[in-house]
Formats: structure tokens, C-alpha cells, sequence
């Protein structure tokens, strides 16, 4: 009985490393070949918090987002907001992550997402994490299209100096297409940014469906509403 249970117990710790090597020893090229299948191994890659694992975290979250993997959408969400500390109680940076993992989230597409990335957009201090998490909304287009997103999204646009993180925010506003930006990349055509930008918001302006409702004016409406049943 005691050879039956070693025997058990070995071939369990066997499967347990073959596993653990196969989730954690991807190659780049191994990776862009994983199908949706190999989703679940691709989730536990980019789970990992070890610094060293880093680059293949980076490949694994950018082919779940390839892959449009749902599954994925929770952990995205951790790598986006989770510090991680040394000892000592020094935080490990990496802003590539948080890059990929708002772009990842953007493909995968749930409205859900946009509040996510919003919350990177307004709470982020790294410029080039904040731009990832509007080019992600811009991705999203009509799925970020919530007043909430927009009330955040004009904030910033507003108080920002960087041309580059305005440059982005005025193209995702042009992919929303929400009338209510349109003051907004107005005053950026007229306000003391570089040429170049000042054409991006030109053309977010020529994307706004003005023949759609403001999700503001959409908003006031179902308050109304609510307010004459009462």
C-alpha cells in the first residue's frame, strides 16, 4: 500500500513540474502560436510576480488579448492596479504591463473594461501608462461611450500640457464619437498645442455621430423620466 501511494504520489509531483514547466517556459514563438486552448496556461504565465518573468508576462498578455480571451479580463484588471513590492518595501515597476494589459483589455471588448481603464487614465503619474489607457479607450470606441468615461476623459484633456497625451486622448474621443467632446477638441484646434495635435483633434471633430444623442442629453432624459413616474 505504502509503494502504491509513493508511486501515486511521485507521478502527481511529476505532473505538477511538467505542468508548472509548460506554463512558465513559453518561447515568443510558442506563444503567438497558442490557440485558444492553451488559454488557462497563458493565464497562469502572466500571473506570476516575479520580476525575471517579466518579458513572457508581456508576450502572454498580449496573445490573450489576441485571442479575445474573457477569461482573461480579471487578471488583466490585477495587472493593471497591483503593486508589487521588494523587500524592503520598495515597489517593482514595470509600466510595459500595465501597457499591454489595457490594451489587452480594450480587444477583449467588455464595456465593463472602460471604467478600468479610466481609473489608470486619471490615477496613473506615468505619462506613457496614462496615453495606454486612452489609445485602449479609443480601441474600445462606441463600447466606451458612458458619461462616466467621458466626464474623466474631458477632465483630463483639459488639464493635460503633454501634447503627446492629449494627441491620444482627441483621437480616442474622435473614435467615441460623442457630441459632448466636441467643445472639448475645439478648444485644443484653438489652444497652445502643437500643430500636429491641433490636426488630431480636427479630426476627432469630423468622427463626432451628430446625429446621435449626447450620452449627457441621454442621461438627463432618463433622470426626467424617472422624475415624472416618482
Amino acid at each position: 500500500m505504502k509503494k502504491i501511494l509513493k508511486t501515486a504520489f511521485f507521478a502527481f509531483l511529476m505532473a505538477s513540474c511538467v505542468s508548472l514547466y509548460g506554463a512558465h517556459n513559453y518561447t515568443e514563438d510558442s506563444i503567438d502560436a497558442v490557440g485558444p486552448e492553451g488559454i488557462p496556461e497563458l493565464i497562469e504565465t502572466a500571473r506570476s510576480l516575479d520580476p525575471n518573468d517579466d518579458e513572457i508576462r508581456i508576450k502572454a498578455i498580449k496573445r490573450l488579448g489576441e485571442l479575445k480571451a474573457k477569461d482573461a479580463e480579471d487578471l488583466l484588471i490585477e495587472v493593471m492596479e497591483t503593486r508589487r513590492l521588494a523587500a524592503g518595501g520598495k515597489e517593482i515597476y514595470n509600466w510595459r504591463l500595465k501597457v499591454v494589459a489595457a490594451k489587452a483589455l480594450a480587444e477583449i471588448g467588455d464595456e465593463k473594461a472602460s471604467y478600468y481603464l479610466i481609473g489608470m487614465l486619471r490615477k496613473d503619474h506615468d505619462q506613457t501608462v496614462k496615453r495606454a489607457a486612452a489609445q485602449a479607450l479609443g480601441l474600445m470606441g462606441e463600447k466606451a461611450r458612458r458619461k462616466s468615461v467621458l466626464d474623466v476623459m474631458h477632465s483630463e484633456l483639459e488639464k493635460s500640457k503633454d501634447n503627446a497625451l492629449v494627441s491620444d486622448l482627441c483621437e480616442a474621443l474622435g473614435k467615441i464619437g460623442d457630441k459632448s467632446s466636441f467643445v472639448y477638441l475645439l478648444r485644443v484646434t484653438q489652444g497652445p498645442y502643437l500643430n500636429y495635435v491641433k490636426e488630431v483633434a480636427q479630426k476627432g471633430i469630423s468622427m463626432t455621430k451628430w446625429d446621435k444623442s449626447s450620452v449627457f442629453e441621454e442621461s438627463e432624459t432618463k433622470s426626467s423620466a424617472n422624475t415624472t413616474q416618482k
